[in-house]
């Protein structure tokens, strides 16, 4: 099967500037002696020092028309992962592919099938039109005269910059100067399309927006892989198929988001409220059937100021059987209010799993 992407046990190393235990100075050479040509050379080398991994062992394999996101904090590795499937920067051990193209030895071929679209890089000249820097970068990518004004055209359309294509650069929002950068990355259709944080800076309504176009109208409408890195875990959970965990170089977790939270943790909590009835011996009569059902393991009632009953938490594994319960206590005649089911988040598996030390 060939992948939309696809690393195996990636590597990548960074040098050190400066070794290890040598004093901070004001100079390359500073305080240091250097009598021969030779030595000169020893001691530029010798200040690379020890190798940073950025990457270790990343291997991963995302399906065509699949929205991936890549999850991590700061420093963990999401971007060098990108820049080696961009082809900006060389691994050192294992493998990529882009739709089967090697990264390292087909880089031609791998752009011909890949986008990236990076905030930083926006490149446009703000004295233009949206419309009039499209075409500029149509030009530079040799897509023909008729071609991309038809494509152009479209994309303005596709991501609702239509009204505002002849205004200047300088007037666009964000949310707009963001649109015009995806409808940049649209001008040669590619198939797979990376994002490095597509919604950092943008309101909350454009961010809304935004990840409604990404996965609605180019995933599943136009059938495109989308690889996304973000620090947003609602964004992940909003819009990824599947999302991989990346810390200190290495995949933590990979899987599905609801996968991911209820396999990374055993237990899982259900809390009744009842409209009030007077506290007696049915209750404790409830309380030890409860306790028998397979998978509770702890019950604690809610009992007011008033002497009332007001509700029950109950605390169990993730198999606990909901229905059970739940069908005890109506059978009981109780009137229930409100049910909640509280599992744990994406952010509390996030935080369980980057605070580790690997």
């Amino acid at each position: 099967m060939t992948y939309a992407i696809e690393t195996i046990e990636l590597v990548k190393r960074y040098p050190t500037r400066v070794r290890r235990g040598i004093r901070p100075t004001t100079g390359a050479l500073a305080g240091r002696r250097v009598d021969s040509l030779g030595r000169l050379f020893g001691v530029l080398l010798k200040r690379h020092g020890v190798f940073i991994e950025a990457l270790r062992g990343v291997s991963l394999q995302i399906k065509e028309g699949e929205v991936f996101g890549l999850l991590g904090p700061n420093g963990a590795g999401k971007t060098t992962l990108i820049k080696i499937l961009c082809t900006l920067v060389m691994y050192d051990e294992g493998k990529a592919y882009v739709h089967g193209y090697d990264v390292k030895k087909q880089p031609g071929e791998v752009l011909k099938n890949l986008q990236a679209i990076l905030p930083e890089s926006r490149g446009f000249d703000w004295r233009l039109t949206g419309r009039q820097n499209l075409h500029f970068y149509a030009l530079l990518y040799g897509v023909r005269d008729i071609e991309a004004k038809e494509r152009i055209n479209y994309l303005l359309d596709f991501t609702g910059l239509k009204d505002r294509a002849d205004d200047g650069y300088q007037r666009y929002s964000t949310g707009m100067q963001r649109k015009l950068l995806l409808c940049r990355a649209l001008l040669r259709n590619t198939s797979t399309l990376l994002f490095d944080e597509p919604t950092a800076g943008l309101d909350p309504a454009t961010s809304v927006e935004f990840r409604s176009l990404l996965r609605e109208r180019l995933a599943r409408g136009e059938g495109k892989t989308i690889f996304i890195s973000t620090h947003n875990l609602n964004e992940a959970r909003d819009i990824c198929d599947r999302v991989a965990i990346l810390n200190r170089g290495k995949i933590l977790a990979c899987d599905t988001p609801t996968n991911i939270q209820r396999l990374m943790f055993d237990q899982r909590s259900l809390k009744v409220s009842f409209i009030p009835v007077t506290w007696d011996e049915q209750p404790e009569e409830i309380l030890s059937i409860l306790k028998a059902i397979a998978g509770v393991s702890d019950i604690t009632p809610d009992i007011g100021r008033d002497g009332n009953f007001l509700g029950i938490s109950i605390r169990g594994s993730k198999e606990m059987n909901v229905s059970a319960v739940l069908e005890v206590l109506i059978n009981s005649g109780y009137k229930i209010g409100v049910v909640n089911t509280e599992e744990p988040t994406l952010e509390d598996v996030f935080m369980h799993l980057t605070r580790q030390r690997k």
